[in-house]
């Protein structure tokens, strides 16, 4: 049975669904007591914040409302091949910067605007690596009914 052309999904896109559902979720859990620690003592930004997801990685509403709005986008751009390519790039470098960024800082300062801790800024660097490798290594073709190619 052939899929409608307009449900039609590449492996790109399907991934990067994937992932900005995951980046979503994510936000979300960090305002759910239980799976987030210390809920009541969480800032709005910055060092002074005591929540934490899963106990171990630091969250603010900042760092939440961040994840949230990018599984928005994430979601939005996975419907075309191009823009899900360019998210899963753009994405993988903006949290390789946000990951480096955690681990010049100083922790405890103003600059930890996000905030951004070891175990989290080696996430992003991690996760980031590895969006980046999704949005370059995938296939640039639409497995789709058309089967364009984009480059």
């Amino acid at each position: 049975m052939d899929r409608p052309e307009g449900l039609a999904r590449t492996t790109t896109q399907l991934v990067t669904t994937a992932v900005a559902a995951a980046i979503l979720l994510i936000g979300f859990l960090g305002f759910v007591p239980g799976l987030t620690s210390e809920l009541d003592g969480i800032a709005w930004a910055g060092p002074g914040t005591e929540a934490e997801l899963f106990g171990w990685m630091d969250v603010s509403v900042l760092t939440n409302v961040a994840r949230i709005t990018a599984g928005i986008v994430g979601l939005a751009m996975s419907r075309t091949l191009a823009s899900a390519e360019i998210f899963l790039i753009g994405a993988g470098l903006l949290a390789v910067l946000l990951g480096v960024f955690g681990l010049v800082i100083d922790a405890d300062s103003a600059s930890n605007f996000m905030p951004i801790d070891r175990a989290s800024s080696w996430l992003h660097i991690v996760g980031g690596v590895a969006l980046v490798f999704l949005g370059v290594g995938l296939p640039r073709r639409d497995d789709g009914p058309t089967s364009a190619t984009y480059r």
